[in-house]
């Protein structure tokens, strides 16, 4: 996925993405197109997702937790794909974060670090 790639919307926004391909049915109309499907394949790989991160939370034995992290791999891989899809199609894109956002994102949550109950040092 090419991430350096920049659109300008309608608006003048400028986002991380690809011109709309014309594979898409444009305007989008009430029936179920692939977009439809694409974007509901992602929202269940999501929710299984997150099952499989629960389940290594919570898995005991060492087999079963191999099991439920290669499965869950796999899950992301798939869901990695269909997002790259979307992405190349133009269909999926992202805001880009100007760097004053992203300083203040990064004061912001550098700052947690004061509040976790383990002080800075090196392991021994």
């Amino acid at each position: 996925m090419d991430t350096t790639a920049t659109i300008t919307t309608k608006s003048g926004a400028k986002k991380i993405g690809k011109q709309l391909s014309g594979e898409m049915q444009q305007p989008k109309d009430v029936t179920v197109n692939d977009r439809d499907r694409l974007n509901g394949v992602l929202m269940h790989e999501k929710q299984i997702l997150l099952g499989y991160s629960t389940g290594l939370n919570e898995a005991f034995d060492p087999t079963l937790y191999n099991i439920i992290q290669t499965n869950r791999s796999r899950v992301q891989e798939l869901h990695q794909q269909a997002v790259e899809v979307l992405f190349n199609m133009g269909e999926y894109t992202a805001d880009i974060a100007h760097p004053e956002q992203v300083r203040d994102a990064y004061d912001v949550f550098s700052g947690y670090k004061n509040q976790l109950p383990y002080p800075n040092k090196p392991a021994h």
